[in-house]
């Protein structure tokens, strides 16, 4: 029962990635369209995550409602077993609503409250497909190995939801430079489900019931909050150049919920750590029209080496996860085509934060490249925003002798993500 618990605890750190991992790092459709390379921008209502200076930036009072569908396409391969199977194409629908107050306070010191969500993310498969890895169900000790698990169907999913909260100010320190801070809360909710399988080493002693069945399906529910802390800053050296750098400090937030094996209930809590960011980058208005942007991000992923939980009936538990500090390089640009038609694209290099050999199916984790591109159009007040991104994972094959023993799952990984965006912006 432990190593069951153990094994699963693993999927839910990978769950909560703002980096790589199964949840995207651009929030504000704009910020999506420019390839997330916005820290010297961040001159709408995602300024308090992606630079508080930027608050600086803008003026008034802000009120954004926006849709982002994530679409994760994920294959596994294994040959050892005989699967080939793919994710269902889920839509990760998360309809969104931002608030930016920024009060001008006097010339130089500005303040702000927001609110935005984070697209809900996820991946299901259809159990089905994993039924060879899955076991046991039935078993005889007089077959092959392979024949002795029977494997049973189960529900194999991730899922999970980010609200995010901001208290920040920002300070103009002289007509070149801007300094802020933001102050964050956050509440996060996930879920999960799935099965035993003969790779984790996780399934009970068969003991099959009057059925000649065990149930050997795991599900929780969980929620939890947490609170962290944001510093940034813009220089602006001429007219045509801004530099920006921005940071989030390292964040613990403290889940608790129920858990289910079989016909057996856990309660449990787990300490998550969003790890330490930074992010440095410029600027460059190259005409009246053009401006383009660069800027590399930098997730301390490094000092997320074990997970952490304590179940009711089963004790301290930890998992060690093997991950690795990460930089991402961003590019972005948005070019004026009207005086209310802005075009954007974007693109940028996301290498994966894990090692594979501790790589899962219900981890999207990969080497992605990232191409994004968009539109703006303003009618007075109100502005109306569309974005497209596509991340193109490398695939991961990963040897038996390669993966962890009871921990990572060895095969051909492949994961590719669509996600479309959409806003309405209204400035008072």
């Amino acid at each position: 029962m432990k190593k069951i618990m153990s094994v699963l605890a693993i999927l839910i750190i990978a769950a909560t990635a703002y980096g790589n991992g199964i949840a995207l790092n651009s929030p504000g459709t704009k910020a999506l369209a420019m390839g997330g390379a916005f820290i010297s921008i961040a001159d709408d209502y995602s300024a308090p995550y992606w630079n508080p200076a930027g608050l600086q930036n803008s003026e008034g009072m802000q009120v954004s409602f926006f849709l982002t569908d994530v679409i994760p396409v994920v294959t596994y391969k294994f040959d050892t077993f005989g699967i080939d199977a793919k994710s269902k194409i889920n839509h990760y629908t998360a309809p969104n609503a931002a608030f930016l107050w920024n009060c001008k306070l006097n010339d130089k010191l500005r303040m702000g409250l927001s609110a935005i969500v984070p697209a809900g993310l996820g991946v299901e498969w259809d159990g089905n497909d994993l039924v060879a890895l899955s076991g046991p169900q039935y078993f005889d000790p007089g077959q092959t190995i392979l024949n002795q698990y029977v494997g049973t169907t189960f529900d194999w999913e991730s899922k999970i939801g980010i609200m995010n909260f901001s208290l920040s100010a920002a300070y103009k320190l002289g007509d070149n430079l801007n300094i802020g801070g933001a102050f964050h809360f956050v509440y996060g909710t996930m879920e999960m489900k799935r099965g035993a399988d003969m790779l984790q080493n996780a399934a009970p002693t068969p003991t099959p019931g009057e059925d000649g069945v065990l149930d050997t399906q795991y599900s929780e529910e969980s929620s939890g909050t947490g609170f962290g802390a944001g510093f940034g800053l813009q220089y602006m050296p001429g007219d045509n150049v801004t530099f920006g750098a921005a940071m989030r400090t390292r964040m613990t937030v403290g889940f608790s919920g129920d858990a289910k094996f079989g016909t057996t209930e856990h309660g449990f809590n787990r300490d998550i750590t969003w790890p330490l960011w930074i992010g440095v980058g410029f600027a460059f208005n190259a005409s009246e029209k053009l401006i383009i942007s660069s800027e590399a991000q930098w997730t301390q992923w490094s000092t997320v080496d074990y997970l952490e939980a304590d179940y009711e009936t089963v004790g301290i538990d930890s998992m060690t996860l093997l991950w690795k500090d990460a930089v991402q390089i961003r590019f972005g640009g948005e070019y004026m085509a009207t005086d209310e038609l802005a075009l954007r694209a974007g693109f940028y290099i996301d290498p994966a934060p894990g090692s594979n050999r501790t790589q899962q199916i219900l981890i999207p984790n990969a080497n992605f490249v990232g191409y994004t591109f968009g539109f703006g159009y303003n009618i007075n007040k109100l502005t109306f925003d569309a974005t497209f991104e596509y991340l193109k994972g490398t695939e991961r094959n990963i040897s038996p002798g390669a993966s962890m023993p009871g921990v990572g799952m060895p095969g051909t990984h492949g994961t590719n993500i669509l996600a479309p965006s959409i806003a309405v912006t209204y400035k008072f």
